[in-house]
């Protein structure tokens, strides 16, 4: 079979990017990759004989741009130059934005969405949290005008679909609640993980929390609640490791650390190496994950794969296959930050409490990460099954 894999840009290393650079190098198709912008120096290497890259690298900053990006997407004679029917099947990676591909197009093979998200800032309850949170005031009108504009297309664009795939039943349940397909059409297939070289060693004093440095990924309610959470124990420090997607935010962070006179327990580490990765999971206390309903994430399984204790917020995708997990301290999702720092407080007084008792639980999420079969080549072999299911029924 002969696919065209659209995912919206290649220039990082994040986890839409690692899915299908995975899927890629292991699927038993044949596999040609179209996307928007393809920097080869900062992404994963798929061969630029195996890349269609629609605009050149020097518009990258225009696709950093939020709402705004999508105006690209019309500009569909770039699509037109190539000939879309000669695959036997179009596969669009999305996290919203990258289904309007479809826009004044008239495909004649599947096309198959495999949705990490849908767009976020569109979904009523991140709506609300973005304009509490995110939004300045002045901003909201745009925003709302943008929103609408963009659930218009985007029904439309998603009546083309033919079937699509959720990396989680969370990412299912959005696209349901907006009515955007039948959930016939539809099944759930989870990310792999990479978990083979991740190990355990003797803890430290530190927490760890590994997430880009972005407002979702709410380092600040966990800088808050260890600022309130070292006055009682002092002896404990948080490391937060990421990448900075966005840099106002991060500067956010730094800020804090200062006003909370944090210099001495909180350490960053930006763009960390794999290796370097690994030691701090495996020399870790504990670890914590704490975005705002998060779509799926991997970190929790590399945290418990590294056989440590970990805090997690629920509803997210994760929760779906780690809620009987021994070592997880679940929190529920609180829409006041003022209530998350709280119950983050407790998550981390409860841990330094029963500290000797729940080491022992985080080792034991090892053996259960081992019973979950999250493999690259498990995702892979169900993929590769399903699209073919898909092009046959299609037929």
């Amino acid at each position: 079979m002969k696919i065209l894999l659209f995912h919206p840009w290649l220039k990082s290393k994040g986890g839409g990017e690692r899915l299908v650079y995975e899927y890629f190098r292991r699927s038993k198709h044949k596999i040609k990759i179209m996307t928007w912008i393809y920097i080869r120096e900062k992404t994963y290497d798929f061969g630029e004989k195996n890349v269609i890259s629609l605009y050149d690298k020097k518009f990258e900053g225009i696709f950093r741009q939020y709402l705004v990006r999508g105006g690209l997407l019309f500009l569909d004679r770039l699509i037109r130059r190539f000939n879309i029917d000669d695959f036997d099947l179009l596969l669009i990676s999305t996290a919203g934005i990258a289904e309007l591909l479809l826009f004044n197009q008239n495909f004649n093979i599947p096309k198959v969405l495999y949705s990490h998200s849908i767009l976020r800032a569109s979904y009523k309850y991140d709506i609300y949290w973005n304009l509490k949170y995110r939004i300045p005031n002045i901003e909201v009108l745009p925003y709302k005008v943008a929103l609408n504009v963009y659930n218009f297309l985007e029904k439309r664009m998603w009546k083309k679909i033919d079937f699509a795939i959720f990396n989680s039943e969370l990412s299912r349940k959005r696209a349901l609640d907006k009515n955007l397909i039948d959930i016939n059409k539809t099944d759930v297939i989870y990310p792999g993980v990479d978990i083979q070289n991740i190990y355990n060693d003797n803890p430290e004093d530190y927490f760890l929390y590994v997430a880009r440095f972005a407002l979702p990924k709410r380092q600040h309610i966990l800088v808050k609640s260890f600022a309130k959470f070292i006055k009682k124990y002092p002896e404990y420090k948080l490391y937060l490791v990421g990448g900075i997607e966005n840099n106002k935010y991060y500067l956010k962070i730094l800020r804090l650390i200062k006003e909370y006179n944090l210099q001495s327990n909180v350490k960053i580490f930006i763009n960390v190496s794999d290796e370097k990765l690994r030691e701090l999971y495996a020399k870790s206390l504990a670890c914590a994950y704490i975005p705002y309903m998060e779509d799926y994430g991997i970190v929790p399984f590399e945290a418990m794969s590294a056989g440590k204790y970990l805090i997690n917020v629920y509803p997210a995708g994760s929760y779906e296959l780690l809620k009987n997990a021994p070592g997880i301290y679940w929190i529920k999702e609180k829409f006041y930050e003022e209530s998350m720092t709280d119950e983050i407080y407790k998550a981390l007084e409860y841990f330094v409490k029963n500290k000797d008792e729940l080491l022992e639980k985080g080792k034991e999420n090892r053996n259960y990460i081992k019973n979950i079969d999250i493999s690259w080549d498990s995702f892979t072999k169900k993929l590769d099954n399903k699209l073919k299911d898909i092009l046959e029924k299609y037929k």
